[in-house]
């Protein structure tokens, strides 16, 4: 019988025959809108009536000869619909598609019941009922954005024909003669399948779109093998045109290996162009089917080197998921497939290594991945762990971000997933492998001990070391190869080989762990350079390692960390905020817990105690900017300050360390302190009785900087926190008088000036009169000092005075500029008011009115000038030569005198130097009188104490930054230092003088000899500031390291210095001289100092100058023209040496028609140097020959003077 319902190409054509249906029924009413929904109504409820039908029916309803439940009506009714659907209200649609999949259901319930085929009726209505609901699907995705289509029924939908689909790959037989499917019925759900993945894109639209019951429907039809073609060639435009597609396909196809093979033989087939889209299908298939995209390897291999990296990379990522697959099921991979599993990974491997090197940084950034994932899922022979290792540390230096990024997360995964012990300390391995070696040797078999013997007796009988080290590397690699040779026969093993093996295994194992570790520790400066880069990823990339590698507790961890401290100070908040979670890694949260769960709060503390413990006053500077930081982020519990609260009032040996993070704790969260209890505490254990006992200085320094942090009191009596704090002033006066001191014991002092010093500060940040406290202060130890009946004054107690009125003096100077800081900001604040106030008034008021405000404003700045004048009065005249401070300076001028010798206690001469500058700081005219005494006292002062000259070097510093011109007289004296006998005074002279001459306090011409000679010093640290300081300045427009260099030739000709410090200064200093003027005009002055060198040495040392300038025709010419001046020098061999380096090196930068005159010019200084060294010889021949009675005395040689050449 002939279908009453062949598959329309689209639904228009069911107004044609065979079907002859109208767009609407005959009695259909579209009077008005109203009318129209009616009509619409009814023939759903029509569609409704013939459902109830169907489903008390069986298959009997449809007979071969009458057609009674799909009549013209219900075509018509559900033609009408659906072509209309758009247009229908949300209910009615919604009743459509629910009728659609009732009747679809219902015919499933039959067929599945039917005993035979079923008849042409059945599979007409089937046919028509599929159609329908798909072409339901396809209007209304079409129109999905204005119709509001609600994703319920959209589910409703794609369920339903997924049933359909299900029901036709299973029942064929019944539903079709013979099993032979009508390719146009079972092709609709897929279509709809399409229309519902194309808009899949993301885990949110394709649940959304039914993206899963999509996938089913396509599993399903699969079964049908003569839709399998129509499918592929869907799926395959469908991944060209849709970048989400292939991930969708990919998951497809790990549910069926033919659809699988189909397509990856049509990527094969895929020329450049035309698989960016495609790519990821690659990598995605792989990682579900892993040994099937295996099989067709080798004929996708040949994209590795087609032009789109994205090829490349989905390759690249799908070798990794091959490699895993080998590498967890590498047995059942030799039983089943027919290939060496071995080999295949072998082979795989070594294109991940090659493509290393790939030219898109794209495609090396997915190598390392790759390399990446092959760790996290233990697929990395262990053979490659070393090759891999090396492979990152080198990529550490690519020039593109992406990639060295991808390089230090591989090595924290080599690192987090290394195979040796969680403990990387080299020190254990270092000495196991010393063991190893030596029982190696002791235990070596017979034949090779015998020739390892006879090959030694013949290295040391030629007494070569480097051989005698060759023969004991091959002894022990024949060792090691014997031990793998027994490893294979186990069986027959003796108890002897055994161990034998046991200590080879062990052997290579602690060398590869010594080789990782020395691969991580050799990238050290690396890691550190990365850590200063531009680029916050390499930063704080950087900073995650030095994390791991502290937990794996490698030595580069702690040069790390402290970079990373470092670090608190950048301007780049990423960064900062990086070093602050590495911080709360490393110290606060639980290793490997990513920051989110933190450790016992005592751990905590005792974490913090240790870092602070022995840091010095740049670390523990940076471990408090990175403590404030996290106080104020509320990241450190407070329970912490309790426990460090509870190590101030038990833990005497922590108390110092507890109480300096506690204030650093208060310097962003007052609160930490700013309490009668902890107040009364601190009180009680590090300013109380026990601290007077104890003269635990460290402790009472320590609280009273964390007194520092306390709001300034206000007087009340009432106040029991005032009467605390009222207290701790007594307190801190009795520790700024020195009253617990021991009398005559000079280690307690020492010990005490750090504690004065902060106790002063304390008091002028808590006391509501620091000037009356410290009156107090000193009136009290002068009398101590001075007014004792029959004994003389000690000199620590001098000493401690002297301290006490340098600290004071020099914070009553802060204390007054931040007293004119706060009248100037006030008024600045009233100036800005009135202002505001004027221009508010401009437009309503008069001239006179707008004079007034005028005039007010003057009158303020005057003020404000006025009151500028005042505190420089202040600081210049009340401070020291009105005040009570004066009355002390002649005293301290006469101590650091030192007339006659009467004060021999360096402690008291080093207080009364440091004292006397902190005085000229406060006062330009105490500075300019007592500048010629300082200077004095520092070239007078004991050769064995260092401290002093330090010190006086480091005040002279201060003293030039706060009075230049005062200073800039006794230059000279402060270069002088340079030369001083410490390496700790010439450190911190240079370091001095580093920071005012880049800050052009002081010049540095006529002293430049100086620093340069600190090129060659023996301290490196010396040697590292010096070259930074003649960089700095080779950075100004004006090059001045240029203009300075022949007056360092000059200076430096005059010193008796060596010839390697003479050629390594100027080759370093004429690395700078770049433009080729400078180079023209350096020439010829240095070629004017031939004829007043008088030495041949000296000659040489000029030679050697022009040696390292760049040549050019000019300088060559200039060279060549000034024969004359340098041809009698030539007889010396190092002289005519340097000029043919000269000549070499003209030679390779010049032209073509140069090159005969330079040719020339050697072969002239060649014959020149012979004529002269025969002269040489004859004449000195002579002289031997010549007998005089009374030998001449031998004149000195005569120096280069030093000659004022001009600037370019």
């Amino acid at each position: 019988m002939k279908s009453r319902f062949p598959i329309p190409s689209s639904i228009q054509d069911l107004e044609r025959a065979p079907y002859d249906l109208l767009p609407y029924p005959e009695d259909f009413a579209d009077d008005n809108e109203a009318a129209r929904a009616d009509s619409f109504t009814e023939l759903v409820n029509k569609l409704e009536r013939g459902n109830h039908v169907l489903k008390n029916s069986d298959h009997r309803l449809f007979s071969e000869d009458e057609d009674v439940w799909l009549d013209e009506e219900r075509m018509q009714a559900l033609y009408t619909l659906v072509r209309k659907s758009t247009s229908l209200s949300l209910e009615t649609r919604n009743d459509l598609v629910q009728v659609l999949a009732d009747a679809i259901k219902s015919l499933a319930d039959i067929l599945v019941t039917s005993n035979d085929v079923v008849s042409q009726a059945f599979r007409d209505a089937w046919a028509c009922h599929v159609y329908m609901i798909y072409t339901f699907t396809f209007l209304n995705e079409a129109h999905r954005k204005e119709t509001g289509f609600d994703s319920e029924y959209r589910s409703i939908a794609a369920k339903t024909l997924l049933t359909a689909a299900h029901h036709m790959a299973k029942y064929p037989n019944l539903l079709w003669q013979r099993g032979v499917v009508d390719e146009s019925v079972i092709i609709l759900p897929c279509r709809t399948a399409y229309t519902l993945l194309e808009v899949s894109s993301g885990v949110i639209n394709r649940k959304t779109a039914c993206g899963d019951t999509a996938l089913q429907i396509l599993e399903v039809s699969l079964s049908h093998t003569s839709i399998l073609s129509l499918i592929t060639t869907s799926l395959m435009d469908m991944m060209h045109s849709m970048e989400h597609m292939s991930t969708i396909v990919a998951e497809l196809c790990a549910k069926s290996e033919t659809l699988s093979v189909e397509l990856l033989r049509e990527v094969a087939r895929l020329d450049g162009m035309g698989i960016k889209n495609v790519a990821p299908f690659v990598s995605s298939l792989a990682a579900s089917q892993p040994r099937l995209v295996l099989k067709h390897m080798p004929q996708l291999m040949f994209f590795l080197n087609s032009e789109p990296y994205t090829m490349r990379n989905a390759l690249i990522t799908a070798i990794g998921h091959i490699l895993q697959s080998l590498a967890h099921n590498n047995a059942e991979s030799e039983n089943s497939v027919m290939f060496d599993a071995s080999k295949a990974r072998e082979n795989l491997l070594s294109v991940l290594s090659t493509r290393i090197y790939d030219t898109s940084s794209y495609t090396r950034a997915t190598v390392l991945r790759t390399w990446i994932s092959l760790i996290q899922s233990k697929s990395l022979p262990k053979d490659h762990f070393l090759p891999v290792t090396r492979m990152a540390v080198d990529r550490l230096q690519d020039r593109t971000v992406i990639v060295r990024k991808q390089a230090l997360l591989l090595i924290s995964e080599l690192l987090e997933n290394n195979p040796f012990m969680g403990n990387l300390d080299p020190a254990p391995y270092r000495t196991k492998l010393n063991e190893l070696y030596t029982y190696m040797k002791e235990n070596m078999p017979p034949h090779i001990r015998g020739a390892n013997e006879a090959a030694m007796k013949d290295a040391e009988e030629s007494e070569d070391a480097v051989a005698m080290q060759e023969v004991e590397r091959a002894a022990l690699a024949a060792s090691l190869s014997e031990a793998d040779t027994l490893l294979e026969h186990t069986e027959n093993l003796s108890s002897a080989d055994k161990e034998f093996c046991t200590k080879a295994l062990a052997l290579k194992f602690t060398q590869s762990a010594l080789d990782f570790i020395d691969l991580l520790e050799d990238a050290t400066s690396t890691f550190e350079s990365l850590m200063l880069s531009n680029n916050t990823t390499d930063v704080t990339e950087s900073l995650r390692f030095f994390v791991k590698a502290k937990h794996f507790q490698l030595p580069c961890a702690v040069t790390g960390m402290k970079h990373a401290l470092a670090l608190m100070w950048s301007q780049e908040v990423a960064i900062r905020e990086e070093v602050l979670k590495a911080f709360v890694e490393v110290f606060i949260t639980v290793p490997g817990s990513e920051g989110t769960e933190n450790l016992p709060s005592k751990r905590i503390a005792n974490n913090l105690v240790q870092l602070v413990d022995k840091a010095n006053k740049s670390e523990l500077a940076s471990i408090e900017e990175a403590i404030c930081h996290l106080v104020k982020e509320n990241r450190i519990p407070a329970e912490v300050f309790g426990i460090l609260w509870s190590a101030v009032a038990n833990d005497h040996e922590n108390r110092t360390n507890a109480l300096q993070l506690i204030a650093m704790g208060a310097t962003a969260d007052r609160s930490i302190i700013d309490s009668k209890s902890r107040l009364k505490l601190l009180l009680d254990t590090a300013l109380g009785d026990h601290a007077e006992d104890s003269r635990d200085w460290a402790a009472i320094g320590a609280a009273a900087v964390l007194l520092q942090r306390v709001p300034r009191a206000k007087i009340d009596l009432s106040d029991a926190k005032y009467l605390i704090l009222e207290r701790l002033m007594e307190q801190l006066c009795t520790v700024a008088q020195g009253d617990w001191c021991l009398e005559a014991d000079q280690a307690d002092t020492l010990q005490w000036f750090s504690a004065a010093e902060q106790a002063i500060k304390a008091l002028f940040v808590i006391c509501p009169e620091p000037e009356a406290a410290c009156r107090t202060i000193i009136v009290t130890m002068s009398h101590f000092t001075f007014e004792r009946r029959n004994s003389l004054c000690h000199p620590l107690h001098l000493a401690r005075f002297f301290h006490i009125l340098g600290q004071i003096s020099l914070n009553l100077l802060v204390y007054t500029e931040a007293l004119s800081g706060s009248v100037r900001r006030g008024n600045a604040k009233r100036a800005v008011k009135m202002q505001e106030e004027a221009d508010k008034t401009k437009r309503r008021t008069s001239t006179h009115e707008d004079d007034d405000i005028e005039a007010e404003l003057g009158i303020a700045q005057a003020a404000e000038a006025e009151n500028e004048r005042n505190m420089a009065e202040i600081s210049e005249r009340e401070i020291l030569n009105r005040g009570l401070m004066g009355k002390f300076g002649p005293l301290l001028a006469r101590v650091v005198a030192n007339e006659g010798g009467r004060f021999d206690s360096n402690i008291l001469m080093e207080a009364s130097v440091l004292a006397l500058t902190k005085f000229m700081c406060v006062s330009s005219q105490f500075c300019e009188k007592h500048l010629p005494l300082l200077f004095t006292a520092l070239s007078k002062a004991p050769p064995g104490d260092t401290t002093l000259r330090a010190n006086t070097v480091v005040a002279l510093g201060d003293l030039a930054f706060r009075f230049p011109n005062e200073v800039e007289p006794y230059t000279p004296h402060l270069y002088a230092c340079l030369r001083d006998n410490s390496t700790k005074v010439r450190r911190h002279t240079l370091m001095v003088l580093t920071h005012l001459v880049l800050n052009d306090m002081v010049k540095v011409k006529g002293q430049v000899c100086e620093i340069a000679l600190c090129l060659r010093d023996n301290d490196p640290r010396i040697r590292d500031m010096s070259r930074l300081l003649f960089h700095e300045l080779s950075k100004r427009s004006n090059n001045p390291v240029y203009n300075l260099l022949p007056d360092i030739i000059s200076q430096l000709s005059q010193q008796a210095m060596q010839k390697e410090d003479f050629r390594g200064i100027m080759s370093f200093l004429l690395g700078y001289v770049k433009k080729d003027r400078q180079n023209e005009m350096l020439t010829e002055k240095l070629c004017q100092r031939f004829p007043k060198c008088s030495s041949l040495d000296q000659t040489a040392d000029l030679v050697f100058c022009l040696s390292q300038l760049k040549m050019n025709e000019k300088t060559i010419k200039c060279l060549s023209d000034s024969f004359k001046l340098y041809k009698d020098a030539l007889c010396n061999e190092d002289v005519k040496k340097q000029f043919l380096i000269i000549v070499g090196k003209a030679k390779k930068s010049a032209k073509p028609e140069s090159r005969q005159f330079l040719d020339e010019w050697e072969n002239k200084i060649s014959e020149t140097a012979a004529i002269e060294a025969e002269n040489e010889a004859v004449g000195q021949k002579a002289a031997k020959a010549k007998k005089s009675k009374k030998p001449k005395r031998k004149q000195p040689l005569r120096s280069i003077p030093q000659e004022e050449l001009d600037d370019e």
